[in-house]
């Protein structure tokens, strides 16, 4: 949690767990045991220690949206020192994380999160001085008395169970405790004891229920701002005892169960209900009560009780760790939609994956949406977007659009063309850089007079991807065009060197998401139907197309003469094994003299779609073999030069 926000989508998702374990315990008050009805809150446990909306999943469908929202109306114009103005919401751990050191306050929200801060200090203090201080006492106890340190292991060899490594007597107290996780003692009053309060006391110890507190207090001061948080808090150590109780009950017969509940009343003390690093079993006067009650309805649970219980807490795992998909859960806005609400779901779905954010991009050249340019622009490009995604829609017919004019069939929100990208060539930062291509539907080629281009970069921001503009969209308004394989279009050029030859591999790949959609309507005369492209955005697409077209060329230095060999080529990670790579090579021919002059990209080329595409972005080498002189010679080939 770096910011306000953050701790805001952390405890209202533990809040919203918490209400759903409270009503399923009480629906199951009275039949399921006091095992189950402790164990479940290992749900609320793991769903503190596990960060809001990891993986995408959200618990409450919508929520996250309004909190966008809200985030966006207190946000704007603050000028805040923890808060990115245009980043959504993030929970990077379940605890404060300054990751950019301590500036100062900015805003109101970054103040309320430096107190939220300081408040889990101040609190966690507070409780290690209170066991400090009861640590001390503990220490200045008296030995006890021989006949109760025999008592105290007889109760302990009749049960099975573990005496502590030490026993000490603290004057003034009404019951029996355990203090410390790491070096426990036990602590006696100053009077006879009853077995059964060992008894009790020893089990705490076996079952591990001061780490238990100690794992309470911690969840204590990071939600000490969130009553509910508490209240669980409280019901958590209920229950503990409650499962103690009945642990207890368990090894006890008759007379001694009655007795058990009579012992319990008597010891109702406040003092040490809540101290840290203890047990009780007297954990507070008004928890006795319900104790009682319990003790009331003691039954032994039939084994065959298991595994309905565990059916029910898988399902309340399920539900409150699981959740549902953020992106199912605030669906990508509409090109038209305006507003903070809308902005927000822009903003949950920025695109995770090269082939979404360039899809994205597209949709917001093609419809002029600011809603989508605000999803996929560099963070300094995204103000303006912003700006103009809060004001009110204005129906146009996007008289500025690169497209109008060549032909382009217009339907709302935007343009009916197909978007691929050529030549995705890695960066070396991380990135891309590639031209993305706009043309026309099959259904409109023979009247389309043009297509246009772009040269784009696309580049991570942390988990998502950004797509920058390199240049203005620019038109070429011609009818002979063919895009891949092409010496017209982009490619790159791949060199090396094997046997005495220069070899040149050129390789095209353009890539492609399916955005076509069906349309049927019906007529006065029967049905029909076309093709039409699906407007909206999809951030998390991937590529499910590819076309490439390669040659080669093998050159003798000496005489600057073209050598026909018969050449393996194989895409290959910068640094791979070309043997590996080559032992399943994709391209397979032989070069002869003369074929590489004209037009160096039609030697081979392919259509790939689905499971069948090998490649999502120009390879990073080239791994190449060629037959001659009686052996076979291997090299790599990395780019070199980018064309045209």
């Amino acid at each position: 949690m770096a910011n306000l926000w953050a701790f805001l989508y952390q405890t209202l998702t533990l809040s919203v767990t918490a209400a759903v374990l409270l009503i399923a315990k009480r629906l199951f008050l009275d039949k399921l045991s006091p095992r189950w009805q402790y164990g479940v809150w290992a749900v609320f446990a793991l769903r503190a220690l596990i960060p809001a909306g990891l993986w995408g999943r959200v618990l409450v469908p919508g929520g996250r949206t309004l909190l966008e929202a809200a985030r966006l109306a207190a946000e704007r114009g603050l000028g805040s020192a923890l808060t990115a103005p245009y980043a959504a919401v993030e929970v990077q751990a379940p605890v404060p994380l300054f990751p950019r050191g301590l500036p100062a306050p900015g805003s109101v929200t970054d103040a309320l999160f430096y107190l939220y801060a300081a408040g889990i200090l101040a609190l966690g203090l507070w409780f290690f001085l209170s066991y400090l201080a009861l640590r001390r006492r503990v220490s200045r106890g008296k030995a006890p008395a021989p006949e109760a340190v025999e008592q105290v292991r007889a109760v302990a060899a009749r049960y099975g169970l573990k005496v502590p490594a030490r026993i000490t007597v603290l004057p003034g107290l009404e019951s029996a405790f355990v203090c410390g996780p790491l070096r426990p003692v036990l602590v006696l009053p100053d009077r006879p004891v009853d077995d059964k309060v060992i008894l009790h006391e020893l089990l705490h110890l076996k079952h591990g229920d001061l780490w238990a507190g100690v794992f309470l207090c911690a969840l204590r001061c990071l939600h000490w701002c969130n009553p509910l948080a508490w209240y669980c808090c409280d019901r958590i150590q209920n229950d503990c005892e409650a499962l103690c109780d009945q642990r207890a009950l368990e090894r006890l017969e008759g007379e001694d169960r009655r007795e058990y509940g009579r012992i319990l009343l008597d010891m109702a003390d406040d003092r040490y209900a809540r101290a840290p690093g203890t047990t009780s079993m007297a954990n507070g006067g008004k928890n006795i009560k319900a104790r009682i009650s319990s003790i009331a309805r003691f039954k032994r649970y039939p084994a065959g009780m298991a595994l309905a219980s565990a059916c029910v807490a898988a399902v309340l795992a399920f539900t409150c760790l699981g959740g549902v998909s953020g992106a199912a859960s605030a669906a990508v806005p509409f090109a038209q939609d305006r507003g903070r609400l809308a902005l927000a779901r822009a903003v949950i779905n920025r695109p995770d994956t090269v082939a979404g954010a360039l899809d994205t991009y597209a949709k917001a050249l093609l419809c002029d949406s600011p809603l989508y340019y605000a999803m996929v622009l560099p963070e300094e490009q995204r103000a303006a977007a912003w700006d103009a995604a809060l004001e009110p829609y204005e129906d146009d017919d996007l008289y500025s659009s690169p497209l109008r004019g060549l032909g382009y069939s217009w339907s709302r929100p935007g343009w009916n063309a197909e978007w691929s990208v050529m030549n995705l060539l890695a960066d070396g930062a991380g990135g891309y850089t590639g031209t993305l291509f706009f043309t026309p539907l099959d259904r409109d080629a023979d009247g389309a007079r043009g297509l246009v281009l772009q040269e784009v970069a696309v580049r991570p921001d942390g988990a998502f991807w950004t797509v920058e503009p390199l240049e203005a969209p620019r038109v070429e308004a011609r009818t002979d065009w063919w895009l891949c394989p092409s010496g017209d279009m982009p490619y790159t050029t791949y060199t090396g060197e094997a046997g005495g030859l220069e070899v040149e591999v050129d390789f095209q790949l353009r890539l492609a998401v399916n955005n076509l959609v069906a349309v049927n309507t019906s007529a006065l005369f029967g049905w029909s139907s076309w093709e039409d492209v699906d407007h909206t955005p999809k951030p998390h697409a991937e590529f499910d197309w590819m076309r490439d077209g390669v040659a080669v060329r093998l050159t003798d230095p000496d005489s600057g003469a073209a050598v026909a060999l018969d050449v393996d080529v194989a895409p290959m990670e910068a640094g791979g094994d070309p043997e590996e790579a080559l032992a399943e090579a994709d391209y397979r021919f032989t070069v002869a003299p003369g074929t590489l002059d004209e037009d160096p990209i039609q030697v081979s080329s392919g259509v790939y779609a689905g499971e069948n595409m090998t490649l999502r972005a120009m390879p990073e080498a080239m791994a190449v073999s060629f037959a001659g002189w009686e052996r076979t010679y291997t090299c790599i080939a990395y780019p070199t030069e980018v064309r045209p």
